[in-house]
């Protein structure tokens, strides 16, 4: 069944459902996090060292020393100094209770890791699956992965904790193409096509609230199987849209209106070469533009052919494109990644620590209202450059300043945790999330923007595991931040940001040089 443009605001009000309820889990670990240590998850290695700390401890404690009293040979007496044992004690308990926790993190930012590159290596596998087998199979894949990640992640306990390897890796796998496959719908929009992939990305964002949710009803007493039960039954109501809204294969962009004037063809092998003038709406107004199109003679209806999908792989514009989320999505990762130890080491206070776990959780939700900002921003500067001579600039130059703005979300983060202070915790979460909002929003549409939407998958799936390659390096930021300070990696981290500002200044060159040589040969 395919799509009825007239249903289009139903579609896409499904589809923000779906991306709200099971699109980003990945991304609740903050409060899944707390949740596992509630638990007691790897709880075990925070014993292992108690232990063996209890041991140095009692070695440690004062033998005990005979004195005779009064210079008498037969009463004696005995010194045990029991102050300084006591200080020795209870100086390895606190030593126990932070090396046991630290490597109880450890673990947990493993986890989160090593979840978060397999899901970037999953998403590149759906884009493919995607790409060959259409929509509708992409869908059951996912729908099949992401039932089994919640209920490997709901069983997770203390006696069999490595389940939440494979379970939060599958539950990232599993939500993604609820994303790729609904940003289909943008299609059938002939305006505003990237806030409705934005509106879709806040969703996705969203989501993380699913797990907070999740966080809420196990204080509450309601064991994590049971919730995890819940969303793995929730999820099948996305069979609804694989069969009955979303067609088998997919939704191409709409054709312009072509006007084929002195059909003057060249004829070169099987294409031709027609010299044309096509219209394309902008807020409601037909705007007029000239360009070359090349067509396959065999085609009834004459369709644009699809450049290879290589060439598209290897362009100057995806190449940067790439890079530049690769640098943002590590920072983003970094900070989710270890939230609840700088939390940890900034509060101490279990319960302040839950508390502010919970309001970073309700700040990310609101991705719902910032990620439509980021296509709004996008849409509103293509009326800047619909007349440009240039094609490249008129389809590249939107997304310029938000692809800079974004960078500068980033750099401002990571100057804001700088500051050792509670009073940087709310400006911070806001920060993440318009953030977060911007990058896979502004990631999402440019790819839709400059390339057809059958690649969609296939280049947004090969952009999500290069960046998730990248990603691995969070790890190593965890380590260096617990051997340094937080405050040198966020210096350095301030200084990678900036390199990121290199992919819209050179689209910036890029779109000018184009445009400058677009007249040149009109003056000709």
């Amino acid at each position: 069944m395919a799509a009825n443009p007239a249903f289009r605001f139903f579609y896409v009000a499904w589809a923000f459902m779906e991306c709200l309820l099971f699109g980003g889990l990945l991304y609740g670990w903050g409060s899944l996090v707390f949740i596992l240590k509630r638990d007691g998850v790897y709880s075990g290695l925070c014993e292992v060292f108690e232990n063996q700390n209890r041991t140095v401890v009692e070695s440690s404690i004062s033998t005990v020393r005979p004195h005779a009293l009064n210079g008498s040979n037969s009463i004696v007496s005995y010194n045990i100094s029991t102050s300084n044992s006591t200080s020795i004690t209870h100086h390895h308990e606190l030593a126990t209770k932070k090396s046991g926790c630290t490597e109880q993190d450890n673990r947990l930012v493993l986890v989160f890791t090593i979840g978060s590159m397999l899901f970037c290596a999953g998403t590149a596998v759906m884009g493919q699956i995607n790409f060959k087998f259409g929509t509708r199979v992409t869908r059951l894949c996912a729908c099949a992965i992401l039932i089994i990640g919640a209920l490997l992640t709901g069983f997770t306990s203390q006696d069999i904790p490595w389940l939440i390897f494979p379970g939060l890796t599958l539950l990232g796998i599993g939500g993604i193409p609820l994303l790729m496959t609904n940003m289909q719908f943008s299609m059938l929009f002939t305006k505003g096509s990237s806030t409705v992939v934005s509106m879709l990305s806040g969703a996705f964002d969203a989501s993380s609230g699913v797990m907070l949710i999740v966080k809420l009803v196990h204080e509450k007493g309601v064991e994590l199987k049971w919730s995890m039960l819940v969303i793995a039954g929730a999820h099948l109501l996305t069979l609804v849209n694989s069969f009955l809204f979303l067609p088998r294969g997919f939704i191409s962009k709409p054709a312009p209106k072509v006007v084929v004037e002195d059909a003057t063809v060249s004829e070169a092998g099987v294409e031709l070469i027609l010299k044309k003038k096509q219209s394309t709406e902008v807020n409601g107004t037909s705007q007029p533009i000239e360009e070359e199109v090349t067509f396959h003679p065999q085609a009834d209806n004459k369709e644009p052919a699809l450049p290879p999908i290589m060439s598209c792989i290897l362009s100057p514009v995806y190449i940067l494109h790439v890079i530049w989320l690769s640098i943002l999505q590590l920072r983003f990762y970094y900070f989710i990644g270890s939230l609840n130890t700088w939390l940890n080491a900034l509060l101490g206070s279990k319960e302040e620590v839950s508390f502010y776990t919970n309001v970073a959780l309700y700040a990310m939700m609101c991705g719902l209202f910032t990620s439509p900002l980021a296509g709004m921003m996008y849409d509103f500067n293509k009326r800047f450059f619909i007349n440009s001579r240039s094609v490249l600039r008129r389809n590249l130059m939107p997304a310029v300043i938000p692809l800079a703005f974004t960078s500068m979300l980033g750099i401002v983060l990571s100057i804001l945790v700088l500051f050792h202070s509670v009073d940087v915790l709310y400006p911070s979460f806001i920060f993440n999330t318009i953030f977060r909002s911007f990058i896979y929003s502004i990631g999402a549409a440019y790819i839709g923007v400059m390339f057809p939407s059958e690649y969609f998958g296939m280049l947004y799936g090969t952009m999500i595991i290069l960046s998730g390659v990248i990603s691995l390096a969070q790890y190593g930021l965890v380590s260096w931040a617990e051997a340094s300070g937080y405050s040198v990696v966020n210096y350095f981290l301030i200084a990678f940001m900036a390199t990121s500002l290199v992919h819209p200044l050179y689209q910036w060159y890029a779109c000018r040089k184009a445009e400058k040589e677009g007249v040149i040969k009109g003056e000709d």
